[in-house]
């Protein structure tokens, strides 16, 4: 079985470096985006949209830093402020496409309607896809498909008694574009996730009165129901609102997709390492980016792409079913334990390495330690950068080293307002020096 075409499904943050990965095989990706332009939730709307699909403020800064948000090979222009607003951010995937020339590949304006088996896949592992262009359906076939829509695209949109007797404006955070809306007006902001903050402050600034109300807040330990004027919450007291916006997040959905490939109960869902469905007979199916991890997404979104794309190739074997499901149920208990019903939420550093030394491109400390000491100290010591997957591996990167050692002067350049001198010398004594480092080295060889 040989995987040529492959669809990518979507344009947004997993789909560029799906596209990409494809092209660094030699694969032929031909990628389906609903949106007019690439970027997906970081493409900002107005209200009078007809398009409700993206999910941007325009107050939205990033909470993860450049450093780490960055995918491997590609970095921010260098006056890039630490934490990025969102236009910023979606000029950064544009360039990026820009750069690698993956617009050639993308199909605007094209929904993924449906997506089932061919006939005879139990022999090719080939897909039938049916995209929806300016209302004509086509079908298409493919080797192998990647899913890239994600956890942005259904709202989640609780409902309570008496919410339809509400005389105020009911809206999801997706709707949400900025705060002339809510001039002089009582808000509450149900929620208390990253939107639910940054909506919450933005809303403050010019409204009458803002709350934001989260299920684990103490004080305020559920809504019961709604009045025609506000919301009673169950612990019998009462607000006023004029605007309730609903920072209640999204569901994990692929409506195109057999609920066989993407349950929908998150307990339910069967993807090993987050990528590939356990249970089918062909590994010709690489979901990428339907997890999520407590920092920046895009890094592991791109390891998931390469060595997704290293599957296809025949280059990298997944186990065989019963030992991935294995590994599936110890990770998910593992998960729960630390974050309870977010078992889509993991830690990122040790989920990125996992993928790759999968592949190969996991940077090693003892590998640089007498060629190039420097290195192997910033990869010890220093933050564990998207590009120091690009040290090794397939498709290395050039710059890697670079960015690895110029991270902290990159770093701090935008907080840098005045000219304090040139600081003095502190120099750890040489014998204090090599004691160190001999210790570290016998550390690593007895650890091993």
């Amino acid at each position: 079985m040989v995987v040529r075409r492959v669809c990518v499904i979507g344009a947004g943050v997993s789909g560029l470096v799906a596209i990409k990965s494809c092209l660094e095989e030699g694969l032929e990706p031909v990628c389906f985006d609903k949106n007019e332009d690439i970027g997906g939730v970081w493409i900002f709307r107005d209200e009078t949209d007809s398009n409700p699909g993206s999910a941007l403020y325009d107050c939205v800064v990033t909470n993860s830093s450049r450093q780490m948000m960055c995918y491997s090979d590609f970095s921010f222009p260098r006056d890039t402020p630490p934490y990025i607003p969102g236009k910023a951010l979606l000029k950064y995937y544009q360039d990026y496409a820009e750069h690698f020339r993956l617009r050639p590949h993308i199909q605007f304006h094209s929904t993924v309607t449906r997506v089932e088996k061919t006939e005879d896949f139990a022999k090719t592992g080939q897909w039938r896809v049916t995209v929806l262009h300016e209302g004509e359906e086509t079908v298409h076939v493919f080797d192998a498909i990647m899913p890239c829509t994600g956890f942005f695209s259904i709202i989640n949109y609780p409902m309570y008694p008496g919410q339809d007797e509400f005389q105020g404006t009911v809206i999801h955070s997706n709707e949400y574009r900025g705060n002339k809306h809510v001039t002089g007006k009582n808000v509450v902001v149900v929620g208390g996730s990253h939107s639910a903050g940054d909506i919450s402050v933005d809303a403050s600034l010019t409204a009458k009165q803002s709350r934001i109300f989260c299920g684990k807040v103490k004080a305020k330990t559920g809504i019961d129901h709604f009045t025609k004027t506000g919301i009673v919450f169950t612990d019998g007291t009462e607000v006023d609102a004029d605007v309730v916006i609903f920072a209640t997040g999204y569901k994990l959905r692929a409506p195109y997709l057999d609920t066989s490939i993407i349950q929908e109960e998150l307990k339910d869902l069967e993807l090993y390492k987050y990528v590939f469905p356990a249970r089918l007979e062909h590994a010709t199916c690489a979901c990428i980016g339907f997890m999520m991890t407590v920092g920046a997404h895009g890094p592991a979104f791109e390891l998931q792409s390469r060595w997704a794309v290293q599957v296809f190739k025949g280059n990298c074997s997944l186990p065989p079913i019963p030992k991935m499901l294995g590994e599936i149920r110890f990770v998910r208990q593992m998960v729960y334990n630390r974050y309870g019903k977010h078992i889509i939420f993991i830690p990122p550093i040790p989920y990125q390495d996992s993928l790759a030394a999968q592949i190969g491109a996991l940077p090693s400390f003892k590998r640089y330690l007498f060629t190039d000491p420097a290195l192997a100290f910033r990869i010890l010591f220093g933050p564990a950068l998207p590009c120091s997957y690009r040290l090794v591996g397939p498709h290395p990167w050039k710059g890697a080293r670079s960015a690895i050692m110029e991270v902290w002067d990159v770093y701090s350049k935008a907080t840098r307002t005045r000219d304090v001198g040139k600081p003095k010398p502190n120099y750890w004594p040489l014998p204090l020096q090599v004691a160190v480092l001999l210790a570290l080295v016998a550390l690593l060889i007895f650890a091993t």
